[in-house]
């Protein structure tokens, strides 16, 4: 195996390791917040966070275009150019840092509107959503995040980040209890992410001040990669981040909160999926740029990755289609369930396509493509925005998601196809078929299910865990057996055991 590839499975079980960690501890405490907070403040937390998150535009895609810059810079090896490279990245951020406290601060006289919130009084709803945007102080650092992807640390990341979630999930359960009401997740914020931006600083080894050498050499590089970059994170924010605002200005923050826990298990699963197409993007990055000997070594590893990904997604999410409902019901009892199972079907169709144009997009992104694929995710947000308010006012709280769904359907499962052919010299009909089969195998799978009369009857923990665990080992059988040929299956294997080899090497 090679060193590329042993990195980039270090990277994913780190990212296993971190999301099934989060996952335990937010089981248990989320129904903690619910009670400590409420339901119509939890969901109002929840806007927040995507009010405050489309601050981000503000960095007008300096992560992505720092990224495609330094990952050729740490495969040379060019000590001095990263150093110029990080000194310029860094320069940038402290003047997003203060653009986006300004704006953030010029965002408040709206915030009751876009949360709808219920209240006379407003001090919670100030309070908390000026703690958030303390948090400002700390973007700087995401500087010495992109250093640690780019030279294939992410693995280093995904603990860092771990180790932050834990400590927001604690705090802010902690200061619920002591009364702090929604001023509590915005402290929990502050301190969370003080301690991960102090963390990332120390493990990069990276030190860097304002004094750029030549402000000119880096920064029309960067502000080439930015151009693309910004056009398509308004797409992407404007299609996949404004469901909370559209369900709380149209039906409510109590609807937020329901939707939100609702399709928590997906979310995490989601979470684990892009987590699987982001622990390779780097090695990819690195097999592009090495030579043209390894372009098809690059072609290859980007056809396995797509097929591991979608036959990944179907295993995990075919479980959760069929056992979702219990789950809610004993975890936090009938008052969250929604009326059918409308929500779990739709959340988990995106969740099947958004992590493989997550993954794809990746690629895109890293190799200096992004212009590419800009028309396209401007087209799906213009779909998807105008239709998740028609459907919400339709459908009520699932709306947003079959948004989402119509405007997949329409434009990027046609578009990014077309465009891995045309730019990476990829087999059509093996593309198509690597994603497509799993994904048409996995739904028939859940419609079968859902329209036989006899179901799977759980009726407590110990029963549901035992009957998830075997839903997901006879539907992963089931599609390790047909989805991959004996070559693939051979170094799957021979994988498992090298790693396993490695590990048992160390401990020796």
């Amino acid at each position: 195996m090679s060193e590329l590839t042993k990195k980039s499975f270090l990277n994913f079980l780190t990212s296993i390791f971190k999301n099934v960690g989060v996952l335990c501890l937010t089981f248990v405490l989320t129904p903690l917040l619910l009670d400590l907070l409420g339901a119509s403040d939890f969901g109002t937390f929840k806007v927040l966070m995507e009010i405050h998150g489309h601050l981000g535009l503000l960095e007008m895609g300096l992560y992505a275009g720092l990224i495609s810059c330094l990952i050729p810079l740490c495969n040379k090896g060019e000590t001095k150019e990263l150093q110029e490279l990080l000194s310029e990245g860094f320069y940038h951020y402290v003047k997003i840092a203060l653009w986006t406290l300004l704006l953030g601060l010029a965002l408040m006289p709206f915030l009751k509107k876009l949360t709808s919130w219920p209240h006379a009084d407003s001090t919670d709803l100030y309070w908390t959503f000026t703690l958030m945007l303390a948090t400002s102080i700390f973007i700087p650092t995401i500087n010495y995040r992109a250093y640690l992807e780019a030279n294939n640390k992410g693995h280093k990341v995904n603990l860092i980040i771990f180790f932050q979630n834990i400590i927001f999930l604690l705090v802010s359960v902690l200061f619920a209890w002591l009364g702090w009401k929604m001023k509590s997740q915005g402290m929990a914020l502050l301190i969370s992410g003080a301690a991960g931006s102090f963390v990332i600083w120390k493990v990069s080894g990276v030190k860097l001040t304002l004094n750029r050498k030549d402000p000119n050499k880096y920064s029309k590089i960067i502000s080439q990669q930015r151009k693309p970059q910004i056009m398509n994170e308004v797409a992407n924010r404007l299609s996949m981040h404004c469901d909370n605002i559209v369900l709380a200005m149209m039906v409510g923050p109590v609807m937020v909160a329901k939707v939100f826990v609702g399709q928590r298990v997906i979310q995490v699963i989601q979470s684990q999926l892009l987590s699987l197409g982001q622990a390779s993007w780097a090695s990819l990055g690195n097999l592009y740029y090495e030579s043209n000997k390894n372009q098809e070594l690059f072609e290859l590893r980007l056809m396995e990755m797509t097929k591991v990904l979608s036959v990944a997604a179907v295993v995990l999410i075919v479980p959760i289609c069929i056992l979702n409902q219990s789950f809610l019901a004993l975890w936090l009892g009938e008052k969250y369930l929604m009326d059918s199972n409308a929500l779990t079907y739709l959340a988990s169709a995106n969740a099947f396509f958004f992590s493989l144009f997550s993954f794809w997009a990746l690629i895109f992104t890293v190799l200096g493509k992004p212009a590419q694929i800009t028309n396209m995710m401007w087209s799906q947000a213009l779909i998807n925005l105008p239709a998740s308010i028609l459907f919400t006012k339709l459908l009520g709280g699932i709306g947003p998601l079959a948004g989402t769904f119509l405007s997949y359907m329409v434009v990027p499962l046609w578009v990014y196809p077309n465009l891995l052919v045309k730019n990476f010299n990829l087999h059509r009909k093996t593309l198509l078929s690597s994603f497509l089969l799993p994904g048409i195998a996995g739904a028939l799978i859940i419609l079968v299910y859902h329209y036989v009369p006899w179901k799977f009857k759980v009726d407590g923990w110990a029963n549901f865990l035992v009957t998830g665990l075997c839903i997901f080992l006879v539907n992963g059988t089931f599609f390790f057996l047909i989805f991959f040929n004996s070559n693939e299956k051979r170094i799957f294997f021979n994988r498992l055991k090298t790693i396993w080899k490695s590990f048992a090497g160390r401990k020796a």
